[in-house]
């Protein structure tokens, strides 16, 4: 009997040569060549498509970056640059100089028990505690950079990779801001194109890795919104304070002259406010914060020993000397004081900031007698709280013999001058309190003082050396030196740091104050009056008052730093930042309003809204249902989008092709083979005295031919000559399959 095929020729060769990964070879300093052009067209690549075309191994250490960099806003900045030098070391090039494998292994697995060991002695002695929020973040990130130095094999990549995602988790615990926001989705993207990279490692020309890398990215995104919408805000996850240290505020525990230099000129946002009602006009927008009453001639400070703190509760009862206060006030007022939410940036320190005199009844928010609002924990993350205004009262009418012996404490030596003046203008005045004040202001305006953000340097008898020497100064000047004025005649003073003024946002729906409106003035006790608020920087730059920083500063212009180019520079510099600092505080409004300002209680009100629910279980039951759709139309577009697709003049091929390989399995077809390259290979395979056979195949190869490749290929497929064609193409098959029984 004679042969049915001939010695056959195995095309399965081709598909048992695999490369080897480059992942592994790079990872032992073995550099190789970049693809610098398509294997089909040979066309050069763009540098985007060089890019995206790198080797697996270089998106990990690029993905590390985007990963580690964000950190350093809120880690020590040794960590930040140990891990910079990690990543670097892991490059093929540097690993190239260890001549054996086993020399590199060894010396970086040395070196990554000893950075680990130095690692957490730094970290003990940055943050002297093995626990806390910033902590626990150091340590994950020094876990990250560990792992590197043992940077090998593809299965090291995904271990990486999987903790980066943890790391980049992590920066939501130290900040919630769009800035935060962006730099997480940055380094996701990178850390999804490193793995994108490893499962593609092959592919020298990077074709369709961004075009996955989109697809995994959209597809995720309905699932964010439901997560998002649905996901229970249930305490204490959502009612801790996460941050770590931050942006500190712009009003410090202490005042001397230069603590406002800078910030003067600084637009950062300190806080917002939206008023419930009508605001205020701008010359009364004083946001009360802190009180000085302690002076050692240089330093004023808080005198918190006589301070008593109170905090509201609905069965607690008033302190006097807030009973006193609120007994002077119209019944009016206080049946519908005015009311208003801040929005508090994050501070680092305890106090709040709230309009002369601020009243909160908000549980975790205390005040002092001084009324200054104080937290429990300093603010490390965006703080929302309500607060009133009960306009008028009398703040102390009567004065404790201890607050009078505080408020007219001065230094036994030092600044001579301004006692003298103080006295002499006193006398002149009849020991009148008023007309002494106006005294002041008169001798003010008559001897050339100015305002300006670029004072000159004071010397040791800071009064004197700006009363009668300087005369530059702002508001730290003119208000210490005022309240010294008082205290040298006799009259109870102090001074009150916090902001002044402010504008509306570029939307024109809420108030922001921003460091630049950093301000200090000061408050004189009068007989029958109280305290009363003094700000004698107003003698001087009344429009700082009534119209605000930024209307001071447009007016003035370059004035406003100094003099000369220097002063032109900083001015421009000030425009420009102010402008793009307005642009993205208002994005970073709407963020911290609406996404992350999404709370337990806003996410009740809109699904009690827009889902009538009303309980925990059935916002569980809604949000897994909603997931469960979610995923399973993504599901189904996956499936609908990858199935495999099968021409109809290859579907009798294919059936013809599984009954070979049931006797001939090394003449089946091959993934990497075409209809007719297979059709050739089973004519080559024949014994050549086979003639029906090779007929029957040449009839099949023709058909075929001219179904896909023809004039037929563009009709449409329910075309009558296409489908006259496709049956006989069927019937042709029929005939071969039967030949080979």
């Amino acid at each position: 009997m004679k042969p049915l095929f001939s010695k056959p020729r195995l095309a399965t060769d081709l598909l048992s040569r695999q490369n080897a990964s480059s992942f592994e070879r790079l990872a032992l300093g073995q550099p190789m060549a970049l693809s610098v052009a398509d294997s089909a067209d040979k066309r050069p690549l763009s540098k985007i498509k060089k890019l995206v075309a790198l080797p697996a191994y270089y998106w990990v250490l690029m993905s590390q970056l985007a990963v580690i960099l964000p950190h350093a806003a809120h880690l020590p900045l040794w960590l930040i640059g140990f891990a910079v030098f990690s990543i670097i070391a892991q490059l093929p090039s540097i690993k190239s100089r260890f001549k054996q494998a086993k020399v590199l292994k060894r010396l970086y697995q040395g070196m990554q028990m000893f950075g680990f060991l130095l690692g957490l002695f730094g970290l003990w002695l940055t943050y002297q505690t093995a626990f806390g929020l910033d902590m626990g973040v150091a340590f994950l990130v020094l876990c990250l950079v560990s792992k590197l130095w043992e940077l090998y094999r593809r299965r090291d990549a995904y271990v990486v990779l999987n903790l980066s995602l943890f790391v980049l988790a992590a920066l939501f615990l130290m900040d919630q801001g769009l800035v935060t926001t962006l730099e997480v989705i940055i380094g996701t993207l990178l850390v999804f194109l490193a793995f994108i990279a490893l499962n593609d490692d092959g592919n020298q020309a990077g074709s369709g890795r961004l075009r996955t890398l989109g697809i995994l990215s959209i597809s995720a995104l309905p699932l964010l919104v439901v997560l998002f919408l649905f996901f229970p805000r249930l305490p204490p996850l959502w009612s801790v304070q996460l941050s770590g240290n931050q942006a500190t505020t712009g009003v410090s525990d202490s005042m001397s002259p230069g603590d406002f230099a800078n910030l003067g000129q600084s637009t950062a946002l300190a806080f917002r406010v939206d008023f419930k009602g009508s605001r205020p006009n701008q010359s009364e927008l004083y946001w009360r914060g802190l009180v000085f009453s302690d002076f050692d001639g240089v330093t004023w400070r808080p005198d918190y020993q006589q301070q008593a703190f109170w905090q509201w509760s609905p069965n607690r009862q008033t302190p006097p000397w807030l009973n006193n206060a609120l007994a002077t006030a119209p019944d009016s007022a206080k049946l519908e004081p005015s009311r208003y939410e801040v929005i508090l940036e994050p501070t680092q320190q305890r106090w709040l900031f709230g309009l002369d005199y601020p009243f909160s009844q908000r549980p975790n928010v205390a005040m002092t007698s001084n009324f200054t609002l104080i937290t429990p924990q300093p603010v490390t993350q965006q703080l929302r709280y309500e607060a009133l205004k009960i306009a008028p009262m009398v703040i102390d009418p009567v004065l404790s013999d201890a607050d009078r012996r505080l408020n007219l404490a001065l230094p036994n030596s030092g600044n001579a001058k301004s006692k003298q003046l103080a006295k002499q203008l006193f006398n002149q005045s009849g020991n009148d309190p008023i007309r002494y004040m106006q005294a002041i202001e008169r001798w003010i305006h008559g001897s050339d003082f100015r305002y300006t953000l670029s004072p000159p340097t004071l010397e040791r008898d800071r009064i004197d050396s700006f009363l009668f020497e300087t005369r530059a100064g702002f508001c730290e000047h003119y208000s210490s030196s005022f309240t010294f004025m008082m205290r040298a005649a006799g009259i109870p003073a102090r001074v009150v740091a916090g902001y002044q003024g402010g504008e509306l946002s570029r939307g024109g729906s809420v108030w922001e104050v921003r460091q630049r409106d950093a301000h200090a003035w000061s408050e004189v006790w009068l007989e029958g009056q109280g305290w009363v608020r003094i700000d004698p920087t107003s003698f001087v730059a009344p429009e700082r008052v009534e119209q605000g920083m930024d209307a001071l500063t447009q007016s003035r212009g370059a004035s406003m730093f100094g003099s000369g180019a220097g002063a032109q520079l900083s001015y421009q510099q000030y425009q420009l930042l102010q402008s793009l600092r307005r642009l993205s505080d208002q994005a970073s409004y709407y963020w911290q309003k609406d996404i992350v300002g999404y709370d337990q209680d806003k996410q009740s009100n809109a699904l009690l809204k827009w889902f009538h629910i009303k309980t925990i279980t059935q916002q569980i039951l809604w949000l897994a249902i909603t997931a469960a759709i979610v995923m399973t139309l993504i599901a189904l577009m996956i499936w609908l989008r990858r199935r495999k697709y099968i021409h109809p003049a290859d579907k009798a091929l294919s059936i013809l092709n599984k009954k070979i390989s049931k006797t001939h399995a090394e003449l089946s077809k091959t993934d990497v083979e075409g209809q007719l390259a297979w059709l050739k290979r089973l004519q080559e395979a024949l014994s050549a005295d086979n003639e029906p056979l090779q007929s029957a195949i040449s009839e099949v190869i023709n058909a075929y031919r001219k179904l896909r490749y023809g004039k037929l290929s563009q009709l449409n497929k329910k075309d009558g000559d296409y489908q006259r064609a496709l049956e006989q193409l069927n019937s042709q098959v029929k005939a071969l399959q039967s030949m080979f029984k």
